[in-house]
Order: C-alpha cells, then sequence, then structure tokens
C-alpha cells in the first residue's frame, strides 16, 4: 500500500506548464518568423497588388460604414451592403459621366486631325536639308525623315502601299491576336475588380473583430503604446489618402478651369489626367503636364488662334508650374496638414523603391508606408533610450472602434 501511494504522488495526473523561453530563444524564433515572413511575401508577391488595393477600399468606405453603424444605428451587415452598393452606384454614374466628358474632349481635341496638323507643321518648319528652327536653333531631322520617308514607301516607288495575299494574312493574323488580347485583358480585369471588392468587403467585416483582438493580444504594460500605435497610423494613412484624394480633385478642377480658359483643345482630358496622376506626389504633376503641353504645342489656342504655337506651349508650361506650385506650397498642406511630414528626399527615394516595386500603386502607397515604418522606428529608438514614446501625448483609453 505504501509503495502504491508513493507511486501515485510522483504520476501528475495532469502536464505542467511550459517553460519560458531564454532570450535566445526568442531572438532565434523571431528570426525565423522574420524570414518566412519575406518567404511568405515572395511567394504571394503575384497577389500583393490586389490585396493592398483592396485594402486601400475597404480603408475608404470604413468611415462610411461607422457612420451608418454608430450615428444612424443600422445594423452592421446591412450598413456593409448599403455602402458598397453605394458606392457600386456612384462609382457607375460617375464613370458614365467621366467617360462621356472624356470622350467630348478627346472629340474636341481631335487625334487624326492632331496627327495632320503635326505633319503640316513638320513640313512647313523643315527646310530643303532637313533642319528644323526651334526657338532659334537649328535641329537636324533628316536621318528621321529619311526612316519615315522608307517605313511608308513601297517596293515600286509609287507611293502606294502594296498589300499583297501574304501580308493581308500577317493583318489578320495580328488583328486576330489583338482581339484575343484585348478580350484576355478586359477578363482579367473584371475578374480582378470581383475579386478586390470581395476582399474588401470582408476586410470591413472583420475589421471590428480584428481590431479588438489587436487589443486583446497587446502585451501586458503596453496597453498604451498599442493604442497610440494605432492611432497615430490611422492619423496618417486616413490624412495622407484623404487629403491627397482632395488635393488631387481641387488641382485637376483648377488645370482644368484654366486651359479651358486659354483655349486649350481638351481640357477636361487634362484635368482629369492632373487627378489621376497627382495622387503621385512629385513625379506625379510632371508627368500629367506632358500631354497638355504636346497638345498646346500642336494645336495652339482656340482663344488666340493667331499665337505662336510654341509661345501657346509655353503659356501652357507656365500655368502648369503655377498649378504644381500652388498645389505644393498652398492646397497640400491645408488638406492634408501634417499627417506625413517627411523629407522630400525621403519623399523621392520612397517614391523610386515604391515603383520599383509595386509600379504605380507602389508609388501611391510609398509615402503612407514610409511614414508607417518611421513611427515604428521612432518608437523603438525611443524605448532603446529610455525615453518617453510618446512626449506631449495625453493618454487614450483602448477603444473598440476600429
Amino acid at each position: 500500500m505504501e509503495n502504491e501511494s508513493v507511486e501515485s504522488e510522483q504520476v501528475p495526473s495532469f502536464y505542467p506548464p511550459s517553460p519560458r523561453w531564454g532570450d535566445n530563444t526568442k531572438l532565434l524564433v523571431v528570426a525565423m518568423l522574420f524570414v518566412l515572413a519575406l518567404l511568405g511575401i515572395y511567394l504571394i508577391r503575384n497577389v500583393l497588388a490586389i490585396a493592398a488595393f483592396a485594402g486601400l477600399i475597404a480603408f475608404l468606405i470604413a468611415p462610411l460604414i461607422r457612420l451608418s453603424v454608430h450615428r444612424l444605428k443600422v445594423p452592421r451587415g446591412l450598413a456593409l451592403l448599403v455602402a458598397y452598393l453605394v458606392v457600386f452606384m456612384g462609382t457607375l454614374a460617375f464613370g458614365a459621366l467621366l467617360v462621356n466628358s472624356i470622350a467630348a474632349s478627346i472629340a474636341e481635341l481631335d487625334p487624326i486631325g492632331l496627327v495632320d496638323d503635326a505633319r503640316v507643321w513638320l513640313l512647313a518648319e523643315v527646310d530643303d536639308q532637313g533642319h528644323i528652327l526651334i526657338f532659334g536653333l537649328t535641329v537636324d531631322i533628316s536621318a528621321f525623315l529619311d526612316s519615315l520617308q522608307t517605313s511608308i514607301s513601297d517596293s515600286d516607288g509609287q507611293g502606294g502601299m502594296v498589300l499583297d495575299a501574304e501580308r493581308l494574312l500577317d493583318y489578320l493574323g495580328a488583328g486576330f491576336s489583338g482581339i484575343r488580347t484585348a478580350v484576355g485583358i478586359i477578363t482579367a480585369a473584371v475578374t480582378s475588380a470581383i475579386i478586390t471588392a470581395l476582399v474588401a468587403m470582408y476586410l470591413n467585416a472583420d475589421s471590428q473583430r480584428m481590431h479588438e483582438s489587436a487589443i486583446e493580444h497587446f502585451p501586458s504594460g503596453y496597453e498604451r503604446d498599442g493604442a497610440m500605435m494605432m492611432l497615430k497610423q490611422k492619423r496618417v494613412w486616413r490624412g495622407y489618402l484623404y487629403g491627397q484624394l482632395v488635393n488631387s480633385l481641387i488641382t485637376g478642377f483648377f488645370v482644368f478651369v484654366v486651359l479651358w480658359l486659354v483655349g486649350l483643345p481638351g481640357a477636361f482630358l487634362m484635368g482629369t489626367v492632373m487627378v489621376v496622376l497627382n495622387m503621385i506626389p512629385t513625379f506625379g504633376p510632371i508627368l500629367a503636364a506632358i500631354p497638355g503641353v504636346l497638345a498646346a504645342l500642336i494645336s495652339g489656342s482656340t482663344r488666340w488662334p493667331e499665337l505662336e504655337h510654341y509661345w501657346f506651349a509655353l503659356i501652357v508650361i507656365g500655368i502648369y508650374l503655377l498649378v504644381v506650385q500652388l498645389q505644393a506650397n498652398i492646397i497640400a498642406p491645408r488638406v492634408m496638414g501634417t499627417a506625413v511630414n517627411l523629407r522630400p528626399a525621403v519623399v523621392l527615394i520612397g517614391l523610386m523603391v515604391g515603383f520599383q516595386v509595386g509600379g504605380l500603386l507602389g508609388s501611391l502607397l510609398a509615402v503612407p508606408v514610409i511614414a508607417s515604418i518611421r513611427d515604428v522606428v521612432v518608437y523603438i529608438w525611443r524605448k532603446l533610450v529610455d525615453a518617453d514614446p510618446w512626449p506631449g501625448e495625453d493618454p487614450i483609453p483602448i477603444s473598440s472602434d476600429p
């Protein structure tokens, strides 16, 4: 009996808790997780654009859902459905209006007429030796003219295009290939749009649970730091994205009005291009100015038809320079505030890296991503030197509102 009692005392009826990890084990696990995270990002690199765009849409629609839930007391599921339905119908209506306006603007611009005007202008400006005079500078374009003449001339030298059966088959094959490519692009675009919308809806549906889960898993003693960091990140992303959107709309509208006043054909199209490209800091407005300057150089002004195209192009360049300065020094600071507050050199480097990694979407998101990384690095540095990570910030309660 005594031996049985001793054995029963030595064998526990349940497993003991696992031992705590040492510092070396923790560092090893963190390093392994970091490597696995990089590997996972590499494996899913082809869908990162869809995920990022879906997250962007979900982030922009989130205030509408919060307004419906907290102010109007609408059930969250219904608020989610109504919000996306409103955005979808609004996008269709705005898209139809935008397409109609752009089509009218393109018709006003007259691309075929532009090509003909460019040809007439080139023939008028080029002398017998193939030289053209631009702002007092003589430029030799004889080699370009020779190659152009060779490309449009046929083998018999009559100036007409000879279209034999073999070449006709080649053209037809290229045409059918182009149709298949266009159908494939449209199908892929529609599929990507549907997937993006579904991912965005799921993100909005789970945002509250994800927010609450993040709060629950803050380490003990770091609840305020976690809440402050989440609040700071929200300020960065909301301030930048909404501010940049408003900034682009104001800048594009201003470009449209001024170019319309000076008589540039297709002014609405140029304003729309500015709205889209101005979302990319620094480089966007520069790229948006290129089509406007080219249109001014080729078509001239409808209000001042006697004005030389060169001088009108200079006027348009001056307009774009003025607009860029206004949006950089007046419009952007007022609508964006200090949400990002990055140095210009850092922004330029970030834009190049973002474009290299994610194209236009990467350029759009580069600035808030860098600002978010900066806030994390500043927090880590202040903790390393035993400084207050949130100087001047009042304590805040941890809220369950995402």
